[in-house]
């Protein structure tokens, strides 16, 4: 259990064998490559790094390309969504039932048939783009009834057609009054300017060109073919026909969005492929041999082995051992019972252990259970959660990280149900036949539970401390540690007891007294033992001691269990008083009543949730996990592309 024991291996193989081999070994899948090219030993025995493969650029092309026709199908995509989706879930398939589904499909000729119809749609709408400008150019000129091609064919006079500045008509107006022979028309104002047409004799032309130009008169040149509203009509009788082209062009590329689930199985394995071509950027080579390093579950020792074989149609050279303990270069693999695989998250969003190190999942696992409950504290809670998360569990086909959320909310449902009936609450609601302590009247008791289940947690993880220290062969290390805290901190833990309470033996106050100072003794002499002078030695101690003041700290912090429980109760309570308020006004109060309470206590309970999930991290982390634990481990690769639209087994 816990982490997985490793097996380091290195493989000597000829080149012409390489594809075949990767091909395999990326359908065992457990296979975690060393980066040789980091290993400068290797490099000056005269070993050469592997060029990336042209194969990776060429694949590379192949996946934007099929990423362009699933942009393009999810347009059309008439898949189930939300709930729905969920419950049917991703297809699964073997690596090998990948490879055959994505061979029977020839999709490079569909992807070219795609590019010709968005390279017409795109054609046809730079043309609605044209016709739709030259449109909104002809708007103001609307009520010029007249067919433009005739002003060009006046012998005496002149048209003359532009925008004139809204400010200057009327001063416009009044020099025109001048001119005998011109004439002036306002068809239509813009924001800031007004659209004119002007019509003058040739002998007043040159007057009425001075007067337009002192008036800011810009020309405006009306390039069609009879009237402005007849020329409207026609671009609007062509942006019709281009948009139903445009439809038969687009339903043409509706009728294969069924290719849409193939294109996604094609994305994913040439992901794959990539991954595989990518790989050999980890290999050495001298001539025609590959120098290829890594690391593998020791319980796939075998499987490994034959799938090497398997490939090798020439000698090679495979030497397998199990990793050396200390060895922090060991990728990590974790490995839980079905409850603690639940918290796994948790270990790995902080930090995966060392392979010399220690999986602290199972450790942390029933604190956290038991603390998120105490959170929340409501039975009625607990019950919506457990039977969400169960139903989703039993009717929705759901991929693995999708399962251990579900199944880590579902084990979270009971500890909040027990919490729950301890405290006899329900949606807010007070049972006293069952409360075992009643929140909202005995908080100070609530928060010496609280503290207590802090102290426990507290001194079992520095439990833990001793036993690493015993385990790796020093024991000295856990007596100063680890021993003397726990007498520190106990004897002053019933010392106080002793001052506070008053009635205990007198006796228990001189003997807690007496192992107090011991165990402040023991860490001011041992605290700064690494130290090289006495002087040294004894400040490293007396700051040790120091850290009695962060013990305080951790177990002020664990009044956050009294806190949240007591947050999301008052709450529900202030929601149910709101909900017998409206319940009081009749029958339009009892349905906005009822909408308030559904409201209202789903929302308290997402609410609670996440505070006890983020406030019970917080305490693992900081607290728990801040007295033996460093982490540090880098994740085992799967020599898998991590799936997004199916599941590859």
């Amino acid at each position: 259990m816990a982490i997985v024991k490793m097996s380091n291996f290195g493989l000597f193989t000829f080149d012409s064998d390489r594809e075949k081999l990767l091909h395999e070994l990326q359908k065992f899948g457990y296979v975690h490559f060393t980066d040789l090219k980091e290993q400068s030993a290797y490099l000056e025995e005269g070993l050469e790094t592997l060029e990336i493969p042209y194969e990776v650029s060429e694949v590379e092309e192949r996946i934007q390309s099929v990423k362009f026709a699933m942009d393009l199908l999810k347009r059309y995509d008439d898949r189930e969504t939300g709930m729905k989706a969920m419950i049917k879930g991703k297809n699964s398939f073997t690596f090998e039932e990948l490879e055959k589904k994505v061979a029977q499909f020839d999709y490079e000729p569909v992807i070219d048939k795609f590019r010709e119809l968005t390279r017409k749609i795109d054609l046809i709408s730079q043309e609605e783009l044209k016709e739709k400008a030259a449109m909104e150019e002809l708007r103001p000129w609307r009520n010029l009834n007249y067919d433009v091609r005739l002003f060009r064919d006046f012998q005496f006079s002149e048209v003359f057609t532009g925008t004139i500045p809204k400010k200057l008509m009327e001063p416009l107006k009044e020099a025109l009054g001048t001119l005998e022979e011109t004439y002036l028309e306002t068809l239509s104002e813009g924001k800031d300017e007004a659209y004119v047409v002007g019509l003058t004799s040739k002998r007043e032309k040159e007057d009425f060109n001075e007067i337009l130009r002192n008036h800011s008169f810009t020309t405006v040149n009306l390039s069609v073919s009879g009237t402005p509203e007849e020329d409207m009509k026609k671009r609007k009788e062509s942006l019709e026909k281009m948009k139903e082209e445009k439809k038969k062009l687009q339903a043409e590329i509706k009728s294969m969005a069924g290719h849409l689930a193939r294109f996604e199985e094609v994305y994913e394995y040439l992901l794959n492929l990539r991954l595989r071509y990518q790989a050999e950027n980890n290999f050495l080579r001298t001539g025609s041999v590959n120098v290829i390093e890594g690391y593998i579950p020791t319980d796939k020792t075998d499987a490994f082995r034959k799938a090497v074989e398997k490939t090798q149609e020439g000698a090679y050279y495979l030497e397998l051992a199990e990793a050396k303990k200390e060895d922090v270069s060991v990728p990590i693999l974790l490995k839980n019972g079905k409850f603690a695989e639940a918290f796994e998250s948790l270990t790995t969003m902080y930090s995966l252990p060392t392979y010399d190190g220690i999986d602290p999942t199972p450790l942390f696992a029933p604190f956290f259970f038991a603390f998120f409950g105490m959170m929340i504290g409501d039975w009625g809670y607990g019950i919506i959660l457990m039977v969400l998360t169960g139903v989703a569990l039993k009717i929705a086909n759901l991929e693995k990280g999708q399962r251990l959320m579900m199944r880590f909310l579902f084990y979270l449902s009971f500890s909040t149900i027990a919490w729950g009936l301890m405290f006899g609450t329900f949606f807010g609601a007070a049972f006293p036949g069952f409360a075992l302590i009643n929140p909202s009247t005995e908080y100070q008791k609530l928060l010496i539970v609280s503290i207590a289940f802090g102290g426990i947690h507290l001194f079992y993880a520095l439990g833990i401390k001793a036993y690493l220290a015993i385990r790796d062969g020093k024991p000295l290390d856990a007596l100063y540690d680890v021993g003397f805290w726990y007498m520190a901190l106990m004897g002053a833990i019933v010392f106080l007891l002793t001052m506070v309470l008053g009635n205990l033996p007198e006796v228990l106050g001189t003997v807690s007294l007496v192992v107090m100072v011991i165990g402040m003794v023991g860490i001011i002499l041992t605290g700064g033992r690494e130290n090289e002078t006495a002087v040294g030695k004894l400040a490293g101690g007396m700051y040790s001691l120091y850290g009695i003041s962060g013990y305080i700290g951790d177990f002020v912090s664990y009044s956050r269990l009294m806190a949240l429980g007591l947050s999301g109760g008052f709450i529900a309570t202030a929601i149910n008083m709101m909900v017998g308020m409206l319940f009081d006004m009749g029958i339009p109060g009892m349905i906005a009543g009822v909408i308030v309470f559904l409201g209202g206590q789903a929302f308290n309970l997402f609410l609670s949730a996440l505070s006890a999930y983020v406030h019970t991290s917080r305490l693992t982390y900081v607290e728990f996990f801040g007295k033996f634990y460093d982490g540090g481990g880098k994740p085992f690769k799967l020599f898998r592309n991590k799936s997004k639209y199916i599941n590859v087994e």
